[in-house]
Formats: C-alpha cells, structure tokens, sequence
C-alpha cells in the first residue's frame, strides 16, 4: 500500500476532529464517527478510545476500507492495524497534537487504546 504524501497528511490530520466511516461488505459507507486523528511525517493515525470493542473499529479491521472526512474534503482511504515501535510513535503524535487534554491523552495511551491503533491509508 502506498502512504500520503506529507502536504495530504498535514490535510487529513489538519483539523481537531475527523469523521471516519467504515464500508459495508456491499460497498456502501456507515454512519461517521467523529475522532481524533493524528500524523506522523507522511504517516496517519487513529485510535478507538474505547479499545477494540467499538463497533466502528471492529468494521474497521473487518473491512479494511471506508471514508476519513477531514474539513471539507473526504479521503477513501484503508486500515492497517499497528503495533510494537509504531505505538510510541503514533502516543508522541497525539501528545503533540492534543496535549491540552491531557487527562484525554493519558487515557489513549492506556493499553485498551493503545491496541484498537490503526495506520490510514490511501484507499
């Protein structure tokens, strides 16, 4: 898979919140959730705060494709779930970006939301 250029990250990742919506297996979008989304050079993470058990991330690695709408731009994109190294990376990202809710922050590097971390693609 290929990854973002970085002007397309810092677009993706530009605003607080994003919607992301998961495909159904027929092709059609789900409902968005709003969360947060974070960068890291050319690369781009989300991360389910309430772990693996939200149903948004269960579509999510079931799929593996959906929508990241960012501003006034939706992105089809794909997801790659992420784990060793890449986890301190993607927890640096969202310190960075969202560091004044610390207490928001300290909760997503708990171990719940630290596993439901997955990369966003280019779809």
């Amino acid at each position: 898979m290929s990854t973002w250029n970085v002007q397309q990250a810092q677009q993706l990742t530009a605003p607080q919140e994003v919607g992301v919506a998961t495909r159904r297996r027929d092709g059609s979008v789900r409902r968005p959730r709003v969360i947060w989304i974070v960068r890291s050079g050319d690369r781009v993470f989300i991360r389910s705060t309430n772990g693996r058990g939200a149903d948004w991330f269960r579509w999510a690695i079931a799929n593996g494709t959906g929508q990241i709408a960012s501003g006034t731009t939706t992105f089809d994109v794909a997801f790659r779930e992420v784990d060793g190294a890449d986890l301190d990376i993607v927890d640096d990202a969202y310190r960075d970006k969202y560091g004044n809710y610390a207490s928001i922050v300290d909760h997503l590097q708990e171990d719940g939301p630290r596993a439901a971390t997955l990369e966003v693609l280019p779809g």
